[in-house]
């Protein structure tokens, strides 16, 4: 079949009259693909942009909250350092000042038996003097050079305890030897008769006195003038009732012209402790005691050995 020729040159036409609007179309679709591809282009690159902007701070912000929390645990580290050296130096500090409360309490107790040995009256408490005052700084802790002072202190402190000790121990025997020596008047009266050449209140005829003549009423306590032993009781030619006491230290005391006698051979007795009474025993013109000393075997006179008074 043959197609007319009007009709293929009418559909000619008609194709060229449409390709126009067919490429309008395709400029237009085409044109519109480009700009959505570039403004896609554009917003993913916004996007990713601002994705990384995100990532990144965020990144960064915890870091930073790491680093801050790092920071935090070393400063806590090292404060809990510091706290535990400044407590041990505050213990070490309180072990110092709790050996020299004990070395100040021991000397205290030493000078209490001091003064109790030598009879003394107590001064009272001392006031505490400033340079030995432990002072607390404002951190709450002693500086080092009080740590140091406390060291020399207790250093000191031990060095006179030390030498207190030394005296204390010298008193003591010098006590004993002192509670062992005739010191005070063995009957409470007055001294009619001296010691050494004397005339006899019988013959008027001169000679040694051998003690001392201490008159009072019969029956007046007679005591010990010295710690010691008795070494005799009875009855002597001359000095009728008669008590020795050996006091020891080559010392001896005699008390004659008793009218009692309380107390038996080889009893210890204190200085002051009754040994009898006084009387008119033996050779006597009346009711008095023969006081005598012996020194070594020797007699002295006993005069010297009143100077504790009466007792």
């Amino acid at each position: 079949m043959t197609i007319p020729f009007f009709l293929y040159n009418l559909f000619f036409k008609v194709s060229l009259n449409m390709k126009k609007p067919l490429n309008f179309l395709y400029s237009e679709l085409k044109l519109t693909s480009r700009l959505l591809k570039e403004s896609l282009s554009r917003g993913l690159v916004y996007f990713l942009g601002f994705s990384l902007f995100l990532f990144f701070g965020s990144i960064g912000f915890s870091f930073l909250g790491l680093f801050g929390q790092r920071i935090d645990q070393v400063k806590a580290t090292s404060l809990e350092l510091e706290n535990r050296i400044l407590a041990g130096k505050l213990l070490d500090l309180e072990f110092f000042q709790s050996e020299l409360d004990k070395e100040i309490k021991e000397l205290s107790q030493m000078e209490q038996k001091v003064h109790s040995l030598l009879r003394l009256k107590s001064e009272g408490s001392r006031e505490q003097n400033d340079e030995t005052q432990l002072l607390v700084e404002d951190n709450g802790f002693y500086p080092e050079t009080k740590m140091r002072d406390i060291d020399r202190l207790v250093d000191e402190v031990r060095g006179e305890k030390e030498g207190f000790e030394y005296i204390y121990q010298k008193l003591i025997q010098k006590k004993d030897f002192l509670d062992h020596t005739p010191s005070v008047y063995p009957v409470n009266g007055y001294i009619s008769r001296g010691f050494g050449i004397e005339p006899d209140p019988f013959t008027g005829e001169m000679g040694l006195h051998q003690g001392l003549d201490i008159v009072a009423d019969i029956g007046t306590p007679v005591i010990a003038a010295a710690k010691g032993r008795v070494s005799f009781v009875g009855w002597r030619k001359g000095l009728g009732k008669l008590v020795t006491l050996d006091h020891g230290n080559g010392y001896k005391s005699s008390y004659g012209h008793l009218s009692v006698i309380l107390v038996q051979d080889h009893q210890e007795v204190e200085r002051g402790e009754v040994i009898g009474r006084v009387g008119n025993t033996g050779y006597s013109t009346g009711p008095h005691l023969h006081y005598e000393v012996h020194l070594k075997g020797r007699l002295v006179n006993p005069q010297p050995y009143l100077w504790g008074g009466r007792y």
